[in-house]
């Protein structure tokens, strides 16, 4: 696909190529004619371009289309995809892998505006695109119908743009030596950055499902490179959000439990005594495993290491919570 520069996009590519070997058996054709062949020295004579056809129509076409037509863009290689009917559990789990951690950054990213921010059908990702190679699933963003009331500006068709942005941005980062202090730098909100860190650690394999590799491109990413997550990646990432709180500043804060994530250990509180704090995320400890679960809509007061930005309190790693 060396060729796409002067082309719109990959599909075109393909359908150049098409055409130029549909000439090609169709000067075959006159030539065997010519000579007298028979059907037989015909199709011995078109064999290779029959199969260089069968490949672009059968394999690469289906993978342009995910390329030219995917906001985000999974492609996931391992044991169990090496077939042409990949196990059905397998790719609906990596789907809704993609949904929750792509619409948790949504929602980080609006949830100063509402206090219960939750997305509307219309803001689902849409899968526009699925092909075998060793599969590629391609997700849309959310296009509002007629019966979203949709305002310019609206911070939820910006957040969810913002959200592949930067997760595109970070995963840039991966294969650098110093790729932490890449990220502490470039994204300074704390809480903008546990969570797109929180997302890359769920997205990236475990190993256990059958897949070794995800590659993550799309239209939304800064460029169009493919950027590779593994097992070590997940394993790499997951060291990072033990300690994500930059600084040794303490502080306390009493409000309400609106969201929690129990296998990440994060929630976040609301309705903060001090009334000009929106919201704050929160990171404990697995000691809290058990009480955290009765938290949910419940009042706390928590204390711990905090972390600020633009003079205000965005991430806290817990060291007590008071029911």
């Amino acid at each position: 696909m060396n060729e796409a520069a002067a082309y719109p996009n990959w599909s075109s590519v393909l359908q150049h190529q098409a055409r130029l070997l549909h000439q090609q058996i169709a000067a075959m054709q006159r030539l065997v004619a010519e000579a007298g062949g028979d059907e037989e020295t015909l199709a011995r004579s078109c064999q290779s371009y029959y199969q260089l056809l069968d490949e672009i129509y059968g394999k690469d076409m289906p993978v342009a289309r995910a390329l030219d037509h995917s906001d985000l863009l999974l492609h996931l290689d391992g044991e169990g995809l090496q077939t042409e009917s990949p196990r059905l559990s397998l790719v609906t789990g990596i789907m809704g892998d993609v949904r929750k951690q792509v619409g948790a950054m949504i929602k980080t990213l609006v949830s100063s505006l509402n206090e219960t921010v939750e997305l509307p059908r219309e803001f689902e990702l849409g899968l526009s695109s699925f092909a075998q190679g060793s599969l590629y699933l391609g997700f849309s963003l959310p296009q509002p119908g007629p019966d979203y009331a949709m305002l310019a500006g609206d911070p939820l068709i910006d957040a969810s743009r913002q959200a592949l942005s930067t997760l595109g941005a970070v995963t840039a980062y991966l294969d650098e030596p110093n790729a932490y202090e890449l990220i502490r730098r470039d994204f300074t909100d704390p809480k903008l950055r546990d969570a797109v860190l929180s997302a890359v650690g769920q997205l990236a394999p475990s190993g256990r499902r059958g897949v070794s590799s995800v590659e993550i491109g799309g239209r939304a990413l800064q460029t169009r490179a493919w950027r590779k997550l593994t097992p070590h990646t997940r394993e790499q990432v997951r060291a990072w959000l033990e300690r994500p709180v930059l600084g040794d500043d303490v502080a306390e804060f009493r409000g309400r439990v609106r969201a929690i994530d129990l296998d990440l250990r994060r929630f976040d509180l609301r309705r903060i005594d001090s009334g000009n704090l929106p919201d704050l995320r929160c990171i404990y400890p697995a000691s809290f495993d058990v009480p955290a679960k009765r938290w949910l809509d419940g009042i706390v007061t928590v204390r711990g290491r905090v972390e600020s930005y633009q003079g205000a309190a965005r991430l806290l790693q817990v060291q007590s919570v008071q029911e």
